[in-house]
């Protein structure tokens, strides 16, 4: 079991520490831990993921990019195919 803090979790994902809170406030779930003799709000790296995933799979960026790399995928496939030839 992995925690990470905000700037961990933001690092992680790619993303700002400003968006870990903001995923905090919508009801990601994060306990307490103490580092270095100082109260630290952290999250599990699964929790953190599986958030994440979540919240990928609905934001249209990246239904657009997951549309486009299939569609190439398809043309490649296309285009490698042999071409039948019918009597």
């Amino acid at each position: 079991m992995t925690t990470l803090t905000y700037r961990e979790a933001a690092a992680r994902v790619g993303r700002s520490p400003r968006a870990v809170r903001y995923w905090r406030a919508r009801g990601m779930v994060m306990t307490w831990e103490i580092r270095e003799g100082q109260k630290v709000r952290v999250v599990e790296e699964t929790v953190l993921l599986a958030w994440w995933r979540q919240r990928l799979q609905n934001w249209p960026p990246h239904q657009y990019r997951l549309r486009a790399l299939q569609a190439a995928d398809e043309a490649a496939q296309d285009a490698t195919r042999p071409e039948i030839e019918h009597p």
